[in-house]
Order: structure tokens, then C-alpha cells, then sequence
């Protein structure tokens, strides 16, 4: 599992289309996982509600592959433009 700090340095530092697994195993039930269990669920909480503000925020999209039963491997993709594009596009769209 990727710390929040690696994530964050990977946001400051890759380019469009870079990806990186933040995850890997089952987010919903990470004690279910098959790839080294976990009840640690604060943590993986934690990771999983940071990545997606991240995507709300336009800087990344989320993308998952499944390997097995509660196995997948979860990865974000950073997109270019980010939060200011978006914004732009949100005003010349709805004014």
C-alpha cells in the first residue's frame, strides 16, 4: 500500500498519463484480500479517501484490474490539466 506522503509527491511530480498503483487487493474488505490481509482498515481508509479527493479535484482518474477474487490492483492516472482546466472548462460551459 502506498503512503499518502508517496502519493502526494508522485501528484507534485508526474506528467500527464503517468500511473501509479496506490492499492493493491480489495478495498472494500482489505481482510478478505488474498495478498497479505490487513485489518489495519483506518490506513487503508485513509489512502483510499485521498486518492479519490484527488480525483474529485481533476488530478487524477481512478482506474482498477481485476487479477483475481478480491485481488485488484488499484491505479490512479494523472491527467494534465488538472483542477484549474477543469474549472475553466466549468465556467465557459454553465457561465
Amino acid at each position: 500500500m502506498l503512503s499518502i506522503k508517496k502519493f502526494d509527491d508522485w501528484i507534485n511530480k508526474s506528467i500527464k498519463d503517468n500511473k501509479i498503483t496506490y492499492y493493491r487487493g480489495y478495498l472494500c474488505g482489505p481482510w478478505l484480500q488474498k495478498l497479505s490481509p490487513t485489518l489495519d482498515e483506518r490506513r487503508v481508509r485513509k489512502i483510499k479517501q485521498h486518492v479519490y479527493a484527488a480525483s474529485e479535484k481533476g488530478l487524477v482518474t481512478l482506474v482498477q484490474k481485476k487479477h483475481a477474487d478480491f485481488d485488484y490492483e488499484y491505479i490512479a492516472v494523472r491527467i494534465w490539466f488538472g483542477v484549474y482546466f477543469g474549472f475553466l472548462w466549468y465556467l465557459l460551459k454553465y457561465g
